[in-house]
């Protein structure tokens, strides 16, 4: 497996549990209203945002290391 396609499952796999770790957040933050699952969906939003800017930086300079 190579780097590009390791680095595409990896981010696609973790911003898939991102992404549901929001939504699971949200939902018990609504059933008890604990503002720790508040915190824990803006944190996993944040990380969300972050994956997809490193997976945007991985392409391009993936794309430079290629040219």
């Amino acid at each position: 497996m190579s780097l590009k396609s390791f680095h595409i499952i990896f981010i696609s796999a973790s911003s898939l549990f991102m992404t549901y770790f929001i939504y699971w957040s949200l939902d018990s933050w609504f059933s008890y209203k604990d503002l720790s699952y508040l915190f824990y969906s803006v944190l996993s939003l944040g990380l969300l945002i972050s994956l997809i800017i490193y997976s945007r930086n991985f392409s391009k300079k993936y794309k430079e290391l290629t040219s």
